[in-house]
């Protein structure tokens, strides 16, 4: 089983991927750390992470700047303070707001 900190790394380094663009060494990288996922946090997080290279994937121009910064921090933000959120959520919340960090800023 990963640790936290190895699915943390992994994630980063899909993130990583989906920020220069290479959608399918995202999803290489995805596939390579769901075969060892275990809790419901590491769940959400590679839910959130599959979530955002398939958005890249359909979207017209495949870049990373697909998403509004503010809105995913919104939505991030959202979840962890809604009262029905679990460990999966939280996980979720936390790539959706690592996302956001790597993300241009609006001018």
């Amino acid at each position: 089983m990963l640790t936290s900190k190895t699915v943390t790394e992994g994630v980063a380094s899909v993130l990583e991927a989906l920020q220069n663009s290479d959608v399918d060494e995202a999803r290489r990288k995805i596939e390579e750390l769901s075969r060892e996922v275990k809790t419901d946090r590491e769940r959400g997080v590679l839910t959130a992470a599959r979530g955002i290279a398939t958005s890249m994937a359909k979207a017209k121009s495949g870049t990373f700047q697909t998403w509004d910064q503010d809105k995913v921090v919104r939505a991030a933000e959202a979840i962890r303070m809604s009262q029905m959120s679990d460990e999966f959520d939280f996980g979720f919340a936390e790539t959706l707001l690592s996302y956001a960090r790597l993300l241009p800023a609006k001018k």
